[in-house]
């Protein structure tokens, strides 16, 4: 496809009644790469819409009739709602049972590019699985093939690179040079780490209050006190966490071991456990790693019994053996938790205050009366978390990285035995991140809670882990090595 030149003046877009998004005068050329930052609540996906023409234009001039596509965690969760719609309608095909899978999402793309981009972004093993059972990291790359294949004048990425494995990440900052410098296809870049930004960029530019507000070299960019603070170079201040309430505290768990899996196996297509034996013991800290679909987050789905087949393999969890009679409130009132999933499926849209509440309950939306405690110290959580003025906004209209950390805030606020923490820095901009390692230091220097850790990134990690779990290609499958860190 020939590209061209795609020019914006003075452009400025209706976000909603009373918030606009200012594009202001933007030239991209046909070989641009150009990386933009910004931090949580910035606007930067409200920029992306307005480049995917998403947005109305009130006033100035945008370009027309150029093709235009964006990859970005809410297209995301708006592939998920529809592969739910589909699955929960009231006369369903076997077809439709099934629900969406990627051979299903790609069948209408370019025939002459599909298979060159299903190898490159190494689809092959997914392309017949359900959409919902892959992780978070493969439904990515199942949305980049799409949109490659749709020869697009220009590519937007929101902050893509969340969720991905090293290898894979490695590899689609080697495609997006490709992007723009062998295919000629202009592309605009969001992201929140400085490993994420490509060498070729040709400019860089800095988002605040819905509007690119600099765009000049990557070195006077970085040079920018903001830009320090967005990419993680600023400090965070020393952070003293709220205590629970007394009626939410959780009793004394007996014994030392407060997580047993005796030989699990979970097979699907392939064997994703196989005859795995894992404990977690009191305040210990555990780094799970491995590569986007090696098992992590099935593992921590047989913890939490969100896997049905927790009931045909051996697996105590706070004493409760599963399949003994255990209700999922006398498991769920041990542990918080924070994933992909999770931020998928929380589609109540209360206010953010309602969100940290329902942490103490353990539920998606909040159903009992707080008392003014719980309040009281939700506010703090929301204060701490820099949300405060947010307090009565609801979480759908909240940016991704604002949901991100509410959902952090509501799995530490009755300050469980166990923290299950499946790539919880997801979305956040550098100072979000330093902030929830803080917080995170604060539980293990000031208490017994367990923590599992899944990170693809080192620096993520705080100091003090114990343990480390890591899935390691074995042939076709993945084998598991269990070491001790200190």
């Amino acid at each position: 496809m020939t590209q061209r030149t795609i020019t914006f003046t003075e452009a400025v877009y209706a976000l909603d009644e009373e918030r606009t998004v200012n594009l202001g005068s933007l030239t991209i050329q046909p070989n641009d790469l150009i990386v933009l930052i910004g931090g949580n609540g910035s606007g930067k996906t409200s920029v992306a819409k307005a480049l995917n023409d998403e947005l109305e234009l009130n006033s100035g001039v945008a370009p027309t009739n150029y093709h235009s596509v964006l990859v970005s965690f809410e297209k995301q969760m708006e592939l998920f709602e529809a592969d739910y719609q589909m699955r929960n309608s009231d006369c369903t095909t076997p077809e439709e049972e099934i629900g969406i899978t990627p051979a299903s999402y790609l069948k209408d793309c370019d025939e002459s590019l599909l298979p060159e981009l299903i190898k490159g972004l190494k689809l092959e093993a997914l392309m017949e699985k359900p959409i919902r059972t892959l992780s978070g990291g493969e439904g990515r790359k199942v949305l980049i093939a799409k949109a490659l294949a749709s020869k697009p004048n220009l590519i937007i990425f929101d902050t893509p690179f969340d969720a991905l494995d090293v290898e894979t990440r490695a590899e689609l900052l080697k495609l997006i040079e490709d992007i723009h410098t062998v295919y000629q296809t202009p592309t605009v870049l969001i992201v929140n780490r400085p490993s994420e930004i490509p060498n070729s960029l040709t400019s860089m530019g800095i988002i605040q209050n819905c509007s690119i507000v600099k765009l000049a070299s990557r070195q006077e960019i970085e040079a920018d006190e903001d830009a320090k603070a967005l990419l993680g170079y600023a400090k965070v201040p020393v952070v003293t966490l709220p205590t629970p309430p007394v009626k939410v505290r959780i009793p004394e768990i007996e014994g030392d071991t407060i997580v047993s899996l005796k030989n699990v196996t979970v097979e699907y297509q392939r064997v994703v456990l196989d005859h795995l034996n894992f404990e977690v013991k009191k305040g210990e800290q555990w780094h799970i790693m491995g590569p986007n679909g090696a098992g992590k987050s099935t593992l921590l789905s047989m913890i939490t019994g969100d896997n049905p087949l927790v009931y045909a393999n051996d697996v105590t969890v706070f004493g409760f053996k599963r399949g003994s009679g255990e209700s999922i409130w006398d498991i769920k009132k041990y542990y918080g938790v924070v994933s992909g999933a999770l931020h998928l499926d929380y589609r109540v849209n209360g206010s953010a205050i309602n969100v940290v509440l329902s942490g103490f309950y353990d539920s998606i939306g909040l159903y009992n009366k707080p008392s003014d405690e719980e309040i009281m110290i939700a506010r703090r959580w929301l204060s701490l978390a820099g949300l405060a003025s947010k307090e009565h906004d609801s979480f759908k209209a909240l940016s991704f990285g604002q949901q991100r950390l509410l959902l952090i805030v509501r799995a530490l606020v009755k300050n469980p035995p166990l923290l299950i923490l499946d790539e919880p820095l997801q979305g956040l901009d550098g100072y979000a991140r330093a902030l929830v390692k803080s917080f995170i230091s604060y539980v293990m220097q000031n208490g017994k809670t367990s923590i599992l850790f899944v990170s693809h990134h080192q620096e993520d990690l705080p100091e003090g882990f114990t343990n480390r779990l890591t899935f390691v290609p074995d042939g076709d499958n993945f084998k598991v090595v269990q070491e001790k860190l200190n």
